[in-house]
């Protein structure tokens, strides 16, 4: 793995971030592909194993519609409960694609909507970069519920908004002490 990555967020040393999921090119892909075409939008979207820099990952490509009411595509990693911990004060995610803005968004097993969710905006290039997200960083999204870190159940990252090219790459993903 290439080691010379830019770094978003407050500084974490390397001991205390925790990996949920780290890309294998051995192993399938625990990410799920999810598009607006659940709710009758016509955005595409696909999940590959792939290489970039040298280093192992996930991609979601596609191209997001406003057609129909739609506009997103996601790629979803959902988090068992034995993978949490009380101390963690929040995420990491390392990312790389097409410059645009992507979305990272946290469900949790509070919210009963589809559209609720707790998120941030990440800026992402084409080199690796790794996003520390602090827990207060998440911003409620339709909701009022204040985030419960025990009752995470999912992260995406989301392309959502605007009609684009979708190709964004994940090759780590995980919570920070």
């Amino acid at each position: 793995m290439n080691e010379n990555i830019k770094t978003q967020g407050p500084a974490v040393p390397e001991e205390q971030l925790i990996d949920v999921y780290r890309s294998n090119q051995d192993q399938a892909s625990p990410w799920l592909v999810i598009s607006d075409q659940v709710m009758g939008g016509v955005s595409t979207a696909a999940l590959r194993k792939d290489q970039r820099q040298n280093s192992n990952c996930s991609c979601l490509v596609g191209r997001t519609s406003l057609d129909n009411n739609g506009g997103f595509v996601q790629m979803r990693l959902n988090i068992e409960p034995s993978c949490l911990r009380p101390d963690y004060r929040g995420v990491f995610i390392e990312l790389y694609g097409s410059a645009h803005d992507y979305n990272l968004h946290v469900k949790t097993n509070q919210l009963t909507r589809p559209w609720q969710s707790y998120r941030c905006t990440l800026a992402v290039q084409p080199q690796w970069t790794r996003f520390i997200v602090p827990y207060e960083q998440l911003n409620a999204h339709r909701t009022d519920t204040e985030l419960q870190c025990a009752a995470i159940r999912s992260v995406a990252v989301v392309a959502i908004g605007q009609a684009f090219d979708v190709d964004v790459c994940v090759r780590r993903f995980g919570f920070f002490i």
